[in-house]
């Protein structure tokens, strides 16, 4: 009878050292997207898809937004954990001193377009002096981009009116009301409303502005501070999603289409013009932060031009 407990036993430590440790819970990682359709935020769902942020140990709790002002409020009330959103919300990071900036989406505003209505009388970029344009919000990435607009067309920063509207759909019924002469939107978006005949593409931000930091990865204070591993670990899912992407165009049409609300050709199209444009590293580079911070500056939306405190690159993936 003693024989018994001990090939019980032996049985447990053999089944132990055989058998796999049961998995680990994901770790619930809350995040925020300021502009659900932007193709530039299209990454975090490849990587939730195809199971890349499972892999690094994360689940994904995804919250769409209405703009800048409104992730980095949730951001700031810890109700986000992380927010992908434009390059020129740092400064509502300096005013509010609740983030950093840890990772750069895209290099430059090659998605950023200026969408008019089909049978607007505009024919050139000159005629925009004194026009209305409508944003998303005050103090991301599309109030910039009318700002630096009216800046590099010589009319200084304020010689077109930028009004905000929120949600594109919200833009898009200003403009056929013929409340606002233009309105800024993603290139995707304007590509669909080339195609349902309702708008055409006015001009591409990219032209004037080849080289800045568009859109940003931003993590609250409490998150880095308290799970820097999470951060990490986001970081490296996003960029090897970035990496999937590149690599699997047939893959990834299809995940873009559905997110960005537009047909599979216009994904594709929108996949072939910008899947360059995705930061595959991170990295803040150094003149395209210049862009950004001098023009940030010039507007007044930040005092100084020192932002080492705003941006880290300590939690990108080793290179």
């Amino acid at each position: 009878m003693p024989m018994i407990p001990r090939l019980c036993a032996a049985a447990l430590l053999l089944a132990a050292l055989v058998l796999p440790p049961p998995a680990s819970a994901a770790e619930e990682l809350r995040v925020g997207v300021s502009i659900p359709a932007a193709v530039a935020f299209v990454p975090l769902q490849v990587g939730v898809e195809r199971g890349i942020f499972a892999k690094h140990g994360l689940d994904i709790k995804r919250s769409d937004l209405g703009g800048a002002a409104r992730a980095h409020q949730a951001l700031a009330a810890n109700s986000l954990d992380i927010v992908v959103a434009g390059g020129p919300d740092l400064s509502l990071v300096a005013k509010g001193q609740h983030a950093r900036a840890v990772g750069v989406i895209t290099v430059a505003p090659r998605q950023t377009t200026l969408i008019v209505r089909n049978d607007s009388p505009m024919k050139a970029p000159s005629e925009l002096k004194d026009k209305r344009v409508g944003i998303s919000t005050a103090g991301g990435l599309s109030e910039w981009v009318v700002r630096q607009l009216s800046r590099q067309l010589g009319f200084g920063p304020t010689g077109i009116t930028p009004v905000g509207l929120g949600r594109d759909e919200a833009q898009v019924a200003a403009l056929r009301a013929g409340q606002i002469d233009a309105t800024v939107m993603d290139f995707a978006s304007g590509l669909r409303l080339e195609e349902l005949g309702s708008g055409r593409i006015f001009l591409k931000v990219y032209d004037y502005v080849p080289k800045m930091i568009a859109q940003a990865v931003y993590a609250g204070n409490d998150t880095i501070a308290r799970r820097p591993q999470a951060v990490r670990a986001f970081l490296s899912g996003w960029y090897e999603a970035v990496a999937f992407m590149r690599a699997n165009k047939a893959a990834t049409v299809p995940i873009a289409a559905r997110q960005m609300d537009v047909s599979a050709v216009v994904a594709g199209k929108v996949y072939d013009e910008l899947i360059d444009n995705y930061s595959r590293d991170g990295r803040f580079d150094p003149e395209g932060l210049r862009v950004l911070i001098d023009s940030l500056v010039e507007m007044g939306a930040l005092r100084s031009a020192d932002v080492t405190a705003l941006y880290t690159e300590e939690y990108l993936p080793p290179r």
